[in-house]
């Protein structure tokens, strides 16, 4: 025998025996404590530390180096597997294999009735122990299991050994069964023994007080009556019937068994989930493999409870027993796939000492026992399908229910059922169930914020409802409040534990992907596209899209989504995000942490300036155009939006506030075209306080103040437009004070003060073609065109529009603006038709760039004059639209002069009474702050609709307001002659 381990550890090498330093000796140790089993790192680090030092895995590493150096020559082969080292070893090499294997024939030999084979087997397998395993090694505490069940199997040798001489009639018993008795004064079958080596022997009045003493050691250390085999014995010496022969082995599987936990009195819900897993796990007849149910899902969601529910329902189905079996991790990390095989086959009655060494042999042997039989097996909390594979029955009666972080997608031919989140009702109810009360009525929106702090999870709900249910008095509204200030602190009760369950997975993980969880943790971000992990992990894209799939596979990121730029969106669950920001402050320095955020500012920054290069520029001076990149446009801008608005608030943080700005600018440029104008407001106040220089806080707040002018505030608007134009010519910023000047003539417009407005406009369009501003021009030009055809200069507005058409080339989103206002000058001119068509074009052209504000206005337009042409039903269909888009922009007045229109086409139809109604609508939406040319032509149409019902009355009040709005003009004059006749 080269290698011992059955008392202190003994190796021969090619020349004789081996010493080995305290180290090597743990190590080999722990391997051949293992034979043929590949042990991970981890394990490896376990098994020879308690306290592992930070150098344990290098240690590690350097001691199996020496180990194989050692070894050259011998017969054991040390080497090493991706999961970790193993040595291979066979019978006549290792003593504790070849203790194994004669226990296997000695059991075979006496259950053909072969004893004296059986007793000679036991004799060679119990003379191989040489004293505790391993006892010359300085093991971890992770050793202490498999030394004792190795010292549980000499027992149960020995005890098996002593059978067969008793029923070979050895004698000379007494003593040896006295010093196992005197070692295992617990164990019933020693005494039975003992007892019977003394009847056999004539010494019953001895075997007689053998028993008083077991009986009165078993109550006094377990509080417990001597069992039937022992009692029984007892009662046949007392009557001096024949004692009963040595009890045989147990049979190799006692049927039937039920390892189920206990089932959650308060489950609820889950009744889609629990109606797919009960049909495809149902037993059936026609089956020809047995049915394997995957329920995944991420931490805390459940998986377990709903397994373990539909596994009682499904008793009946498998009658034969109910297996349940944690996979999942130990301290030295993933359980083995051969211990656990060895632990089913434990479960199903199998003598330790009968299971085979090599995992396949162990699976063999685990198929050939449930081959028959209608079992059913729960295995819990699966890492991977690696770990799985060899526990799986083979044959059709039995069926697995397996519960994992992840979908097993290497698993072939299994049902997959994914885990959800619970919707608001059934997570409620669990609420209450755990909580019990009637509190939660009396206060939904309390109940509501908690539940939304425990991000709908139902193991934060369990344990927020046993909070609650151990404080009945405590409001639940205060909870919910501490609850979203300290979240993971709060959800900890007993043994249950949010935190501690998110730790477990997080330590599954393998660094790189730990990394790219922790990064996500430290962005914050609601969802994340591939670009934002790879900007980041700073490293390879592929090595950033490995860890995001590992992360997927180990259930902690949800993939199931796509924006609608076509990327794959990732998702950190609410409580999983606060998580790996705690890891990322905890793990990662300073200096680290801000580098993957400046990469991401920086790669957000990248792609909006070309992801704006075709937008309608902000009311800002433009920065330099950006190259195009592919991929990004007005879809990315609408996926990414709440990426890149956070991304400005992380670069003021970080102290990037020329960044921000820049960012801030770009993406106020679709933000306004959505219509999102709260956000611009936001940002821009946010750039405003932090920006390093008065220049860039300027330009800041001309995006600023452009928000009440979208709005159609056009007072508070032009007020802030002429501070600014004084300050740029302060700070002598030329191109600042032109777009504030551009600006200032949009307010006049708006306001109806059309010279001054005009003036403004030609002043901007002069310095924007100084300054070389194209886009510039091509913003401002658009403005003397309308306030012309509010002056009536009809012949003017043509000539300028037709103009800036001829020098707009292909650009579509100029040229669907300027056929617009062309078709406005048509409509006005009396050409109908003409401005149709031009609307039409225009339109075309605006649904092309997906510029959504510019549709919603020409659509307002062509509903306009479809209208005046009679075409009532397109009329009122664009009118819809129309205002639709308006409402989705969050444009009001716009909206309210979409229904103006609607008003009109109403009027032309005859139909005064609904005209009155909408117009009616309009002018309490305008109020007394609306611009005075809206609420003037308002009024003009309601005089119009109550003229149409016979209320001239009401119609000479509404013309005589109207007029007053009016300053001039020729459309003064035209309610001027409604009044007149």
């Amino acid at each position: 025998m080269d290698f011992a381990i059955l008392g202190s550890l003994r190796v021969r090498g090619a020349e004789g025996p081996l010493r080995l330093n305290a180290k090597q000796r743990a190590v080999l140790s722990a391997l051949l404590l293992h034979p043929n089993v590949a042990l991970s790192t981890e394990r490896l680090v376990a098994a020879v530390w308690d306290a592992p030092p930070s150098s344990a895995v290098a240690n590690l590493q350097t001691y199996v180096s020496q180990l194989r150096r050692a070894l050259r020559g011998s017969s054991l082969d040390l080497r090493r597997e991706s999961s970790g080292y193993i040595c291979e070893v066979t019978p006549d090499q290792l003593d504790l294999l070849a203790f194994e294997d004669a226990v296997r024939r000695a059991r075979r030999a006496r259950q053909a009735g072969e004893r004296e084979t059986a007793a000679r087997a036991y004799a060679a397998a119990v003379s191989l122990w040489r004293g505790s395993p391993a006892e010359d090694a300085r093991l971890g505490m992770a050793m202490a299991p498999r030394i004792a069940e190795l010292e549980e199997q000499l027992v149960e040798a020995r005890s098996d050994w002593m059978d067969v001489r008793l029923e070979l009639g050895e004698e000379d018993l007494v003593a040896e069964l006295r010093t196992l008795v005197a070692a295992h004064p617990l164990r019933e079958r020693l005494w039975a023994q003992l007892m019977l080596a003394l009847q056999k022997s004539g010494r019953r009045s001895e075997a007689l007080d053998a028993f008083r003493q077991a009986r009165a050691v078993l109550r006094a250390e377990l509080g417990i009556e001597p069992g039937r085999e022992l009692a029984g014995l007892h009662a046949a010496l007392l009557a001096g019937d024949p004692v009963p022969a040595p009890a045989r082995s147990a049979p190799a599987f006692r049927a039937p068994l039920c390892q189920l936990p206990a089932g959650t009195r308060d489950f609820v819900g889950r009744q889609a989930e629990l109606d797919v897993l009960l049909a495809a796990a149902r037993a059936r007849p026609d089956r020809m493999s047995p049915p394997i149910v995957v329920v995944s899902g991420l931490p805390g969601v459940g998986k377990t409870t709903l397994t373990v529910h539909a596994a009682h329902l499904l008793r009946a189905d498998y009658p034969d027993g109910q297996v349940f079996l944690r996979l999942g991790r130990d301290a030295a990390g993933p359980r083995s796939p051969g211990d656990l095989v060895g632990e089913l086959l434990r479960s199903l009655g199998v003598d330790g000492t009968l299971i085979p060494g090599p995992l396949e042999e162990r699976a063999r042997l685990l198929r050939q026992r449930l081959a028959d039989l209608a079992v059913l097996m729960v295995l819990d909390d699966a890492q991977d399908a690696t770990q799985v594979r060899h526990l799986l029955p083979g044959t059709a009666r039995c069926c697995v229910l397996l519960t994992s972080r992840s979908r097993m997608p290497a698993l072939e031919g299994v049902t997959r059922l994914p885990l959800e989140l619970p919707g608001e009702d059934d997570a409620r109810l669990l609420l209450e169930r755990v909580a019990g009360g009637v509190r939660f009525g009396a206060a939904p929106e309390a109940t509501g914020a908690l539940l939304r702090a425990c991000g709908m999870l139902p193991l934060a709900i369990r344990v927020a409802g046993a909070r609650l249910a151990i404080r009945p008095s405590w409001p639940v509204r205060e909870f919910a409040s501490r609850l979203e200030d300290r979240r993971l602190d709060e959800l900890i009760v007993g043994g249950l534990d949010v935190r501690g369950t998110f730790s477990e997975s997080y330590a599954a993980l393998p660094e790189p992907a730990r990394r790219a969880f922790r990064l996500l943790g430290l962005a914050d971000l609601e969802s994340i596209a591939e670009w934002s992990a790879a900007a980041l992990h700073g490293g390879p894209a592929l090595e950033a899209d490995a860890a995001l799939e590992t992360l997927v596979i180990s259930g902690l990121l949800d993939a199931g989504e796509v924006d609608g730029a076509g990327q794959p969106r990732y998702r950190l669950h609410d409580l999983l995000r606060v998580y790996a920001g705690e890891r990322a402050q905890a793990e990662d320095a300073p200096e680290e942490q801000r580098a993957a955020l400046a990469r991401h500012v920086t790669e957000c920054l990248r792609r909006i300036r070309a992801a704006t290069r075709e937008l309608p520029i902000p009311t800002a001076p433009p920065y330099p155009e950006a190259e195009a990149t592919g991929g990004v446009g007005v879809a990315w801008l609408a996926a990414e939006r709440r990426t890149l608005i956070h991304s400005v608030q992380v670069a003021l943080d970080l102290g990037m506030a020329e960044e921000a700005a820049e960012l801030a600018h770009h993406l106020s440029a679709y933000l306004n075209l959505e219509g999102f104008l709260d956000d611009v407001e936001r940002l821009q106040r946010l750039v405003i306080a932090a920006a390093p220089g008065e220049r860039i806080a300027l330009r800041a707040e001309l995006l600023l103040a452009g928000v009440p002018l979208s709005r159609g505030a056009y007072g508070n608007a032009s007020a802030h437009f002429g501070r600014l134009l004084r300050d740029f010519q302060r700070i002598g910023d030329a191109h600042g004070a032109a777009y504030a000047l551009i600006n200032l003539a949009a307010c006049h417009h708006g306001a109806g003060l059309w010279e001054q407005g005009l003036d403004a406009a030609n002043r901007a369009i002069a310095m924007m073609e100084e300054l070389g501003d194209s886009g510039g021009v091509d913003y401002a030009a658009i403005w003397p065109i309308w306030i012309h055809m509010e002056l009536g200069r009809y012949g003017e507005a043509m000539r300028l529009c037709q103009e800036r058409l001829a020098k707009a080339g292909d650009d579509p989103r100029v040229r669907g603006d300027l056929l617009r206002a062309l078709g406005t000058v048509r409509y006005m001119r009396g050409d109908v038709a003409e401005a149709v068509r031009c609307y039409r074009e225009s339109l075309v052209l605006s649904e092309a760039i997906g510029d959504r504000v510019a549709v919603s206005k020409v659509l307002r337009r062509l509903g306009e004059a479809v209208g005046a042409l009679g075409g009532f039903e397109e009329a009122v269909d664009a009118l819809g639209r129309a205002r639709s888009l308006f409402r989705e922009c969050g444009d009001e007045l716009g909206e309210a002069l979409a229904t103006y229109a609607l008003g009109e086409v109403r009027l032309r139809q005859g139909r005064a009474g609904e005209a009155l109604g909408l117009l009616g609508t309009v002018r309490e939406r305008l109020g007394t702050d609306g611009p005075p040319v809206w609420r003037a032509r308002v009024l003009r149409e309601l005089g119009r609709a109550h003229a149409e019902l016979g209320e001239r009355e009401r119609a000479a009040a509404a013309w005589r307001e109207s007029i007053e709005l009016f300053e001039s003009g020729p459309e003064r004059a035209r309610v001027e002659a409604y009044l007149a006749g």
